[in-house]
């Protein structure tokens, strides 16, 4: 069976401690070899039991030192915590002294990081093996340690939820990792600072803090319990804290207690601290303190001496037979001591963690939410899914938490967001966050501390609260949760049953506990899917590579034996060859879905793919050259409608020089009208004019009609940026000739059907030279072709132009008709590249209609999301001269003006005659509107009639425009 019997070997993030004695040799130099070996057995005891009394557990020893680990195979999320707490333990000696009397002292590190475990032996003793960088950072910390000295890395400070008190050393330039030494002993974290734990207001839970503020306590009211439900990361402690920070502010008493999975079975450890705490008992209380705390509770005789049972145990009766008290009635004088100490008045017991709270804690709880007080309680418990069946049995009402909507998690990701990020980083964090906010904020601080723009690698943080799950659950159906991440975060149940080779009643009753557990969702249809995409990443992170490829080839094997139409599954198959470490298949199937995506007309994923397949080139390097320029001009015109300039201004240069090598010249051709645009977009327009002549007299020996008309469509456009308007018009109308025979249907490589584009760009060149109503007539045209053809882009371009014109003609409710059915083509494909042109012409619209303020919050809105970056100069132009006719809308003339003398200086520039018309035209009207005496007023239609002269531009006409 694929899933194979239970293996001892995965991988794990832990936290890997490595100790060493300073100096043995000199305190055993003089010892008989019986008392050298009493001497190390003594420190070597007291190593061990630092180690094991926080967790952990030695995996090697080496002459007077050793590795440990925490975190495995025992599993625990705060495993970084324990081995700081281990660490300094080990330290805490009280200056003993060796058989020489020199000084006892260790040198001790700590590193977090992801290592590659096996479990083994033979005669039944088990042998824990560890490897893996992580081991090599923490002994190398030691070793450079002082004596006395902890060292740790910034990654185990990171993990840590304790405060820590550190001190950061200047590493050398080789160090690969941030250390810092270790102060002082970690704090137990205060749990009763709960309401100050979170800086930021809560987002996206209004309902949820409705019906929790409902049921807090308050003078008058009755008590209640509430359980707060859902994954980890969900926000139930955050929820949680926004209740105690209301508590507070009503002057509510309030009490903490946190489960952890060291104390789940430890016989009402929650009960003991929340009572202890009232009596002012602490772990080392002596017994006459605690017979003297007890005897002043004024409760029953019984319940005292049930009691005393729990917190006292005296030195002479360590093993005293069993309590002649049973949990209940120990759980009912817990429940009358906390009720007379704490309930003075309305109150909040806090219990996060449900799952990890002992039952016995667990059964006082209960007694407590039903209990008969004279002032209002609220029991309020977090607990995760697995727990929900306790959870139930305590508060009468829950509330379930359920992933966080796309526009809530938008509003979190502001709260964390560093302007000097690129815009995509939040887009990609909030993608893979899956709705869970603690996942999101970790993604975002990763990328704040690496500087990263956002990888797919997984922080730490995130990782290891999973891979401690996923050691909690049972070896069999953890086999599954392995088996089956590999195949994707959605996996059908058909295919999961033929790649692991087990029945489906088999699989599905993993997926049952797996539920139960909180890694998958309820099994909807066909297809199980995790809950969100990391678990599945952090439990494929756990399994050694030999049998994650033997995975992956079974999971290529049968969805090519089981599917003959691979259409919708070359991604997968993708996947999987690059994961089994196929990687020129990966990079076959990588074009297969390409292609797929293109036909599609789906950019952004014809994008992602793109950046898929440049990682597997890099791998590949000369054998994929040819692939490689493949996939750039054939991704080239969907790039560009995302407005990725600088990408593909990098990548068709590479692509073109390796085409001239190989002797392709339609590739080479090509790549010409590809260098044309973007030359085109960024105002080169001589440039750009050279290029495509070049490629323009290549394409017609080839006798290629998309090649031919790719070039010289794109040479009308250059040649209208220069000024050449009749010569553009001459150049698009004998396109008409190339398209004769050509079938309306086909795009020839080009983002828009190219019966649509000619007239659409014949409009807009008509613009610049003043019959509007023939140009509008050709807008029309162009768009009826474009909604027959269903050619979104094609009408996006159509309705821009058409915009163009009718603003032209004074007719501005039509314009923001018109360009409000193209924003929403654009937002529903994802067109970057042309939204600020729609930004600024919109605004021209809505600025003239009197709703200028909704004009300069849409151009705000594409200023602060940057999307003028990725697009052309002219558009850019003409996104800032719409901004400054709604700034002076709203009455802001002098940020108006400022912004529209950045879009002459755009037009001035570029040396684009009509654009640099249109600001100083506009310029000349607000300022004659604004100051009617300003010179610049004269030199601004001077420029104008210089510019019209030379180039044939028509300018607006001033005195209409004002009206």
């Amino acid at each position: 069976m694929a899933v194979g019997s239970v293996t001892t070997a995965e991988r794990n993030i832990i936290t890997v401690l490595a100790v060493d004695m300073v100096g043995s040799s000199r305190h055993i130099a003089a010892c008989d070899p019986d008392e050298a070996q009493t001497f190390l057995d003594h420190w070597l005891d007291h190593i061990r039991n630092s180690v094991e009394r926080a967790g952990g557990q030695i995996v090697h020893y080496a002459g007077d030192g050793g590795i440990a680990i925490f975190g495995w195979p025992s599993a625990y999320e705060d495993h970084a915590d324990r081995a700081c707490i281990a660490a300094w333990d080990i330290q805490g000696h009280s200056e003993a002294t060796g058989p020489g009397g020199h000084p006892v002292n260790f040198r001790v590190g700590v590193h977090s990081g992801l290592v590659g475990l096996r479990r083994g032996g033979r005669n039944a003793i088990y042998r824990f093996d560890v490897a893996g960088a992580t081991v090599h950072v923490a002994a190398k910390l030691q070793q450079e340690a002082s004596p006395g000295e902890v060292r740790l890395t910034a990654e185990t400070a990171g993990l840590c939820r304790s405060p820590l008190e550190l001190t950061p050393y200047d590493t050398s330039s080789d160090q690969v990792v941030e250390v810092y030494r270790l102060n002082a002993r970690p704090r137990d974290v205060d749990h009763n600072d709960v309401a100050r734990r979170y800086q930021n207001p809560i987002v996206g839970r209004a309902d949820e803090l409705a019906a929790l503020r409902e049921r807090l306590p308050r003078s008058g009211g009755k008590s209640t319990s509430v359980a707060l439900v859902g994954e980890p990361g969900i926000g139930k402690s955050r929820l949680a804290a926004a209740a105690m920070s209301d508590a507070l502010a009503a002057d509510v008493r309030f009490c903490v207690f946190c489960g952890a999975v060291q104390r789940r079975t430890t016989a009402f450890a929650a009960a003991r601290a929340l009572v202890g705490d009232m009596l002012g008992v602490r772990g080392s209380s002596s017994v006459d303190h605690l017979h003297k705390v007890l005897a002043g509770l004024t409760i029953e005789a019984g319940d005292r001496k049930a009691l005393e049972t729990l917190f006292i145990v005296e030195e002479a009766q360590p093993r005293r037979r069993k309590s002649d008290y049973t949990p209940t009635q120990i759980a009912r004088a817990l429940v009358n001591a906390f009720v007379m100490l704490a309930l003075t008045g309305p109150t909040l017991v806090l219990i996060e963690d449900m799952q990890w709270i002992d039952p016995e804690s667990r059964q006082f709880l209960k007694m407590l939410a039903r209990a008969d007080t004279a002032h209002p309680l609220c029991v309020l418990l977090t607990s995760r899914p697995e727990a929900i069946n306790e959870a139930v049995d305590i508060a009468e009402s829950i509330i379930h938490l359920q992933p966080l909507s796309r526009t809530h998690m938008e509003a979190l990701g502001r709260q964390l967001w560093n302007q000097d990020w690129p815009a995509a980083l939040l887009a990609r964090s909030i993608e893979r966050a899956d709705g869970v906010p603690f996942i999101l904020e970790e993604l975002l601080r990763s990328a704040d501390a690496t500087g990263a723009a956002g990888g797919q690698s997984l922080p730490q943080s995130v990782e290891s609260v999973i891979h401690a799950r996923l050691q909690r659950l049972p070896a069999r159906i953890k086999i599954f949760a392995q088996a089956l991440s590999l195949l994707g975060e959605e996996v059908e149940i058909q295919l999961a049953t033929a790649v692991l080779d087990v029945e489906v009643g088999e699989l599905l009753s993993a997926l049952f506990e797996l539920e139960r557990f909180a890694f998958v969702h309820p099994l909807a249809g066909h297809a199980m899917r995790f809950r969100h995409q990391m678990i599945a990443q952090a439990c494929a992170n756990t399994i050694p590579r030999d049998r994650r490829q033997k995975i992956h080839r079974a999971a290529i094997r049968i969805i090519t034996q089981q599917y003959p139409n691979l259409h919708g599954r070359y991604e997968q198959l993708a996947f999987h060859a690059e994961e089994a470490g196929e990687a020129e298949l990966a990079l076959g199937y990588l074009w297969e879905a390409a292609l797929e995506a293109r036909r599609n007309s789906a950019a952004t994923s014809l994008n992602l793919i793109f950046d898929r397949a440049l990682s597997i080139v890099a791998s590949l390097g000369e054998v994929a050259e040819e692939k490689y320029v493949d996939f750039v001009l054939m991704s080239f015109p969907s790039m560009l409608q995302l407005g990725e300039f600088d990408k593909m201004r990098t990548h068709l240069a590479r692509a073109m020089e390796l085409a001239q090598r190989q002797g392709i010249a339609a590739q080479v051709c090509a790549a010409q009208a590809h260098l044309g645009m973007i030359c085109w977009f960024e105002g080169r327009y001589e440039e750009g004019l050279l290029v495509t002549s070049e490629g323009l007299e290549m394409a017609r020996a080839l006798e290629s009609p998309a090649l031919i008309f790719s070039n010289q469509i794109m040479m009308a456009n250059l040649l209208h940026g220069m000024g050449e308007f009749s010569r553009a018009i001459s150049v698009l109308d004998g396109l008409n000739e190339v398209l004769r025979g050509i079938p309306e249907t086909s795009k020839l490589g080009a983002p828009a059907s190219p019966r649509c584009l000619v007239p659409g760009f014949k409009s807009w060149f008509l613009n610049a030279t003043g019959p509007y109503d023939d140009a509008l007539d050709y807008a029309h045209q162009a768009l009826e072709i474009a909604v027959r053809e269903q050619d979104a882009y094609g009408e996006v371009l159509s309705r821009l132009t058409m915009a163009r014109n009718l603003l032209m003609l004074y007719r501005n409710e039509d314009a923001v008709e018109c360009l409000s059915a193209a924003r929403e083509i654009i937002e529903r494909n994802g067109y970057d590249a042309v939204k600020a042109n729609l930004a600024g012409t919109i605004a021209t619209a809505l600025a003239r209609i009197d709703r200028a303020p909704e004009a300069v919050r849409l151009v705000e809105e594409c200023l602060q999301s940057r999307m003028h970056l990725r697009t052309g100069q002219v558009e850019t132009c003409q996104l800032y001269a719409g901004y400054a006719e709604a700034l002076v809308g709203v009455g802001d003339t002098a940020n108006g003006l400022a912004a529209l003398d950045h879009a002459v200086s755009i037009g001035r520039t570029i040396r684009n005659p009509w654009v640099t018309v249109e600001c100083l035209c506009l310029r000349a009207r607000l300022l004659a509107e604004a100051s009617p005496g300003d010179c610049r007023i004269g030199q601004d239609l001077n420029e104008v009639r210089a510019i019209c002269d030379r180039s044939g531009v028509v300018s607006w006409d001033l005195s209409r425009l004002v009206a």
